[in-house]
């Protein structure tokens, strides 16, 4: 975990030297993770003030997941906090052989077993809530391409332009921030909800952490939002990625993608809030 780079007895200063008082820090805490704290800018420091931290319910999964390269087959097993926490990943090569085994051209197959950590928090507004779903990698994954992490809404109205997403990254020893814009080439806006395409770092980074948000707004009694992550764990391009519509029966309760595009990713189950 990213611990603040500065502290005083009354502020932290982070990366992009915006000052925080230890009061703020610690509410922001409540929805946010330290990596997006102390890389976020001005614009969103402010948005971060206008929220009321006494009015939040969130949502958590832990996960780790096995795919088998050769078999094109992806596992998924829910963890405890504690875990995810002691997680430690697999990566192998398991030789097969004998008349009742899986007969492969190499005798051999690859498999990869990491971990990851889905966040969702519904913040409490006097007009707009506003929601965010974090994906944290406890270990980086191999396989890099689009990644696609989104909100489907049912009863919320999604204020267009309040749509954000980052990729955090940490590379020799220094934290870096992509942003995604509410109106950038990356992101598919629908009237329940919308998703953003990241490709992911292909350098030799430490951390990983993928972070949306927007304003959202309640049109009945009982509104839910559903948020998804999905890792690609074969190459797609961006007009891949991008090639959806939202329902509930797709890929964690959010994309719904053509078969053999679906195929490409991880299929991680998703969380849904109620409000």
């Amino acid at each position: 975990m990213l611990v603040p780079m500065l502290t005083s007895a009354e502020s932290i200063i982070n990366y992009n030297g915006i000052e925080i008082s230890e009061e703020d820090y610690n509410n922001f805490l409540l929805a946010f993770t330290p990596e997006f704290i102390m890389t976020m800018d001005e614009a969103k420091y402010e948005k971060l003030l206008s929220l009321d931290y006494t009015n939040i319910q969130k949502v958590t999964k832990y996960v780790a997941t096995t795919y088998n390269q050769s078999l094109n087959l992806v596992t998924e097993v829910e963890l405890t906090e504690e875990q995810y926490e002691n997680f430690i990943p697999n990566g192998n090569v398991a030789n097969i052989g004998g008349g009742d085994q899986i007969n492969l051209n190499n005798n051999s197959v690859y498999y990869e077993t990491t971990a990851k950590r889905l966040n969702m928090v519904l913040i409490g507004g006097s007009v707009y809530n506003f929601v965010t779903l974090t994906a944290t990698w406890k270990y980086v994954p191999n396989t890099r391409s689009f990644d696609v992490i989104g909100f489907r809404g049912f009863g919320f109205d999604f204020r267009n332009g309040s749509q954000f997403g980052d990729q955090m990254y940490l590379l020799n020893g220094t934290y870096y921030d992509i942003q995604y814009a509410w109106n950038g080439t990356n992101i598919q806006t629908f009237s329940n909800g919308f998703g953003i395409s990241m490709n992911i770092v292909n350098s030799d980074i430490d951390d990983l952490q993928l972070l949306l948000g927007c304003d959202v707004e309640p049109t009945i009694d009982h509104p839910s939002i559903a948020g998804s992550y999905q890792h690609a764990i074969s190459t797609v391009t961006l007009a891949q990625s991008q090639n959806y519509t939202l329902g509930g029966a797709g890929l964690g309760y959010v994309f719904v993608y053509p078969y053999n595009i679906s195929q490409k990713y991880d299929g991680m189950s998703g969380l849904i809030l109620n409000f």
